[in-house]
């Protein structure tokens, strides 16, 4: 069994994460994490523990958190549209003229964010340059066909629901995710999380070579989904990226110079869980969502088989995953958004409970870390 030293905050009544925490290392294959849970905006466990290649885990150091970022991304649209800069179900060209072409005079923001817009993967060839730019990337979405009669099906926009998102929140209010995520986000709370980094910056660590896939039937299903040309253009986004090689493209210099709010969000699990309980509760006299803004972002909006790709079983409301078979976070009512790899935070409000998971060293398909510390926490609720 492997020893396992975890540091850190373990308030009475939250040991069950702890040691699950701690079996995560001695049964389940990590090598560096953490894990923050707060409660009525206060932190009751924050540990660590591990190492990378690049030394200790402590855990102010930051790692890229892939799709975890489409829920940071949801809740900088969610302020704005509480503030009265943009409606959620306005159409999309109030806001965005050009995109009002070849069929989607109708597509609402919701629908953008509740992945039913039928963009979920450029027509278009892309590169790099193209990702650093901004521009390209969203005039190629503006111009294309829907694969699909925008709401009336869904699929995962794992990676073109940024470049969506991100162009409505600009046009409505002048900044793009990153700026609004410094300005009214991460510098009031004190939050260390940008998209993308500067590979160099101190509390960067790269991702480890990720864990063997477990769940064969699931590895199985995945390779036939990736099959579609559509899932192939949507996780490649249009051949700007290799996904067979994930890992080390989000490690590169290359998608770290880019903004990708729908992927390279690069933070800790200490400001994950702080953002997510500054959404149920107040937190440091900070509150970023009103109630009714979370009750209408938890209404389920997608569901069951998709458009394109695999039925992994999620259920998905305004651009947040909600507690569902595949991922129950502490159960019905809760909110967030995991990433490739295992990386896991969300809100649950009516325990007021926030949750951040952060792994150095990805999971492969049937990876159940978080979902065992997830299980564990519901023990304590």
């Amino acid at each position: 069994m492997t020893a396992v030293h975890v540091e850190g905050l373990v308030t009475a009544g939250f040991e069950p994460v702890a040691d699950a925490f701690a079996d995560n290392f001695r049964q389940r294959g990590d090598t560096a994490a953490s894990c923050v849970v707060y409660a009525s905006g206060t932190p009751v466990v924050d540990i660590w523990a591990g190492r990378t290649d690049e030394g200790v885990w402590t855990p102010d150091l930051r790692t890229v958190v892939f799709s975890v970022s489409k829920g940071v991304t949801t809740i900088c649209l969610l302020m704005a549209a509480e503030r009265g800069l943009l409606e959620l179900d306005a159409p999309v060209e109030r806001y965005w003229p050009e995109f009002a072409v070849n069929g989607k005079h109708a597509t609402t923001v919701r629908m953008l964010l509740a992945h039913r817009a039928g963009l979920m993967a450029p027509e278009a060839d892309l590169s790099v340059d193209d990702l650093s730019t901004w521009d390209p990337v969203a005039a190629a979405l503006a111009r294309q066909t829907p694969a699909w009669e925008p709401g009336t099906a869904y699929g995962y926009h794992a990676l073109t629901l940024g470049w969506l998102a991100g162009e409505v929140l600009r046009r409505a209010t002048g900044r793009r995710p990153a700026q609004w995520l410094r300005e009214h986000i991460a510098e009031p709370l004190g939050l260390a999380m940008t998209y993308g980094t500067d590979p160099a910056a101190g509390d960067f660590r790269t991702l480890q070579d990720p864990l063997p896939d477990t769940d064969l039937a699931a590895a199985q299903s995945m390779a036939a989904a990736l099959a579609d040309p559509l899932v192939q253009r949507s996780t490649s986004l249009g051949g700007a990226l290799d996904p067979a090689n994930l890992i080390a493209e989000v490690n590169s210099p290359c998608l770290l110079s880019c903004e990708i709010p729908a992927g390279n969000l690069v933070t800790n699990a200490r400001s994950l869980a702080k953002l997510y309980a500054a959404t149920v509760s107040e937190v440091d006299g900070i509150r970023l969502l009103g109630p009714e803004a979370v009750r209408d972002a938890r209404v389920e909006r997608s569901s069951g088989p998709p458009f394109a790709g695999p039925d992994e079983g999620n259920r998905w409301g305004t651009g947040f995953q909600l507690s569902s078979t595949r991922r129950r976070m502490a159960g019905p009512g809760s909110f967030g958004h995991d990433g490739f790899g295992g990386c896991l935070a969300f809100a649950h409000p009516e325990s007021e409970i926030a949750f951040a998971y952060q792994t150095a060293r990805p999971g492969g398909l049937g990876d159940n870390r978080a979902e065992a510390l997830c299980e564990a926490l519901r023990i304590c609720l």
